[in-house]
This record gives structure tokens, sequence and C-alpha cells, in this order.
């Protein structure tokens, strides 16, 4: 009787111990899979930003997926993308980041929208040392803390001012007075203080300087005193609602630069078609567009992510979409080339990236930031975003005075 107890408690211990094993490789979930993680703005009001990056990473993900998943190791392993909506609230952001490392157990995180929250954010996935790969940050505050684990795919904002400065100084004729308006946020005064320092340097006139509150209602009071000040060059840096309120209002009110400048605006295909001709002739940057026509690896070239997106959404692909992919295709390089899911050897995989993508070159400087990309200068000219600076790569003339 004991020896039959015993020969049956061996044998229950033998199907748990295989039985769950088997099933386990059945399911193949927990042993073929990688997991990503990415909190982003899916509400609020920088909903529209945050789901053209859900759908820039899905695009990554529905194809590395189709061709069998991310060779790691010699074993094809598909991608899984964790999201969780931070409701365009930077510390819900910080707090979700923290989840998906704790509680999802994600291998890497694909970065939030914007500077601030990737700065947030950043501080977390240095305390677990999980690797970030951030596709719109581009402000040098964000990756000067010193951190090993964070990646930004944005040309730094200084390449900004020496594009959009050089285009002010061609046209006849140049113009002289600047006015600058900012969002009280991290990545708009950022880049508004980089050139406005710059122009001062370069013998603009700065004329006015005011800050407005975020997700501000009403800019009519800005406005007006930038309408008695008549400068030659208005720009105004923030969001999508920003600049859409911004240009509605400085329309009305009768506020007529010579030059108006919005970060961001024209950048978006939601831009044009919410303002109709007002959009006309306003000039915007972004960190890349398909005139440059990048080539590379997994998607093709610039003009064949174009074609990809607007197949999927019937609209003009932009940089954050485009950044977004191309994050995936780092991640997938890296992970390729480290042959292992172990995040410190990941991290150093992607530190030694030197790829060719549609997006652009990626080669990471010792800020961990993508120096080999660019910055273009867009104009909306008859409903249409035309590329205007630099000379190099322009597919239209700069429109002046607008």
């Amino acid at each position: 009787m004991r020896r039959r107890n015993l020969l049956f408690l061996i044998a229950a211990v033998l199907f748990v111990t295989f039985g769950v094993t088997g099933l386990r490789g059945l399911d193949g979930a927990q042993a073929a899979e990688i997991k990503f993680g990415a909190a982003l703005p899916l509400t609020g009001p920088l909903a529209t930003e945050g789901k053209k990056q859900q759908a820039g990473y899905e695009i990554w993900r529905e194809r590395v997926n189709k061709a069998g998943g991310i060779n790691v190791g010699g074993k094809k392993m598909k991608v899984k993308i964790v999201y969780y909506d931070y409701e365009s609230k930077t510390p819900t952001a910080t707090k979700l980041a923290e989840r998906l490392i704790t509680k999802e157990k994600v291998d890497l995180l694909l970065g939030p929208f914007g500077s601030g929250a990737t700065k947030s954010v950043a501080a977390i996935t240095e305390r677990y040392q999980v690797p970030l790969i951030a596709p719109v940050a581009s402000s040098e505050p964000i990756f000067d803390q010193g951190y090993k684990y964070l990646f930004g795919l944005l040309a730094p904002n200084a390449y900004l001012p020496n594009n959009f400065l050089t285009l002010l100084k061609e046209q006849k004729p140049q113009p002289k007075t600047i006015a600058f308006v900012t969002r009280n946020d991290f990545f708009p005064r950022a880049v508004t203080r980089m050139i406005r320092a710059a122009a001062k340097k370069q013998g603009f006139t700065d004329v006015y300087y005011a800050e407005f509150p975020k997700d501000s209602k009403d800019m009519s009071t800005w406005l007006t005193i930038v309408k008695g000040k008549n400068p030659d060059v208005l720009m105004v840096a923030g969001y999508l609602p920003d600049t859409l309120l911004a240009t509605k209002q400085a329309n009305e009110l009768g506020v007529k630069p010579k030059i108006l400048f919005t970060m961001v605006g024209p950048v978006y295909a939601q831009f044009t078609e919410s303002l109709g001709a007002t959009a006309n002739n306003i000039l915007t940057a972004a960190w890349w567009g398909e005139a440059l026509d990048y080539k590379g690896a997994f998607i093709g070239s610039a003009r064949d992510f174009g074609k990809i997106w607007r197949a999927k959404f019937k609209q003009e692909p932009d940089y954050v979409a485009a950044a977004s992919t191309a994050a995936g295709i780092v991640a997938q390089k890296a992970i390729e080339a480290a042959g292992t899911l172990d995040k410190k050897k990941v991290r150093d995989a992607i530190a030694n990236t030197n790829l060719k993508t549609f997006f652009g070159p990626v080669k990471f400087d010792k800020l961990n930031m993508n120096a080999a990309s660019a910055i273009v200068l867009f104009q909306v000219q008859d409903g249409k975003r035309k590329t205007v600076g630099p000379k190099s790569v322009a597919n239209a003339k700069f429109r002046y005075p607008r």
C-alpha cells in the first residue's frame, strides 16, 4: 500500500512538472513573446499625437510579426505591445511606466509623447535599468542627465535655429523683428528659448516674448499685443490644439506678420484640414519628411512609409508617426544584434546602433541623441505641405511675405 501510494505521488509530481511545461509550450505565449510597453496620451489634449504614435508602433509590430517575429539568438519571437493611456498627464505617464515595468514585466519601453513626459519616464526606466527608445523627444536637457538607458531618435533642438534663421536671411527684404510666444511647457519653451537666443546673436530684434498656460482656451490677449508690435515674424510654439487656436484667432484679429512660424502645426494633416485656406503659407519645422527620401532596413524608403500610411489612414504622414515606427525598427535590430533579451546587453546594442532607415540614419552620440538625423522646414502652399528648406531637399520655393 505504501509503495503504491509513493508511486502515485511520484506520478502526480511528474504530471504537474511536465504537464504544465507542455501546456506552456503549446500555448507559446510566455516562451515566444517579446513584451514592449508604451504609455501614451490616448485621451486628453495630446490624444492626436498619442494615437499617431500608437499607429506608428502598430505598423512596425504588424510587419515584424508577419515576418515571423524578431530573431533572438536563432529563435523567432513575436512582438506584443502593452499600451496604457496617461490621459495627457505627465505624472500619470510616470506611474504607468513604472507599472509597465513592475507589473507587466516588459522587456523594453517605447517612449511617450514629447520631451516633458519623456524626461519623467526616463527617470523610472533608469532606476529599473530598462531600455527606453524615445521617438519624439528632442530637447537636450533631457539627455544631458547622464541616463544610460534612454535613447532619442530626433535630431537635437540645436539643429533647428540654423535652418530657420538661414531661411529668414535669404528673404528680400530681410525680416528684422521677431515676436516669440510659447506654451508654458517643457518642449515649447526649450525650442523657443534656443531660437530666440540664436536670433539675437544673428542680429534680429526681439520685440515681444510671452508664455500662455497649458491648454489655453483664448489667445486674444497676447495676439492683440503682438498686433500692436507689428513684428516681421511671429513664432508660436505649442502643440496642435495651441497652434490651431492661435492661427484661427490671429486671422480673426488681423494679426498679419510677414512670416508666421508655428511649432508644431502644419506638420500634421489635421492642421490644414481644420484651417483650410487660413493655413496657407504658414511655416513650420519637422524632423522628417518624404522629400528626404531616406532608404534603409525593414520598411524601405521614406516614400514607401508614406504609401503605407496613406493607404491605412488616408492622410499625409508626419514625423511623429514615422519616428514611432522607426523606434520599433531600432529596438528590433538591437535585440537581434544582442541575441538575447538581457536588458543590459540590449541597451549596449542600442548604444552601438549604426543603422540606415526610412526615417534616416540612426547613430547615437555621447548623450544618446540621434545626431545623424536632420530637421526640415515645411510651408503650406495651396493646401499642401511643401518642403522649403534646406535648399538641398526643398521641393518648393518659400513664399514670402505671407
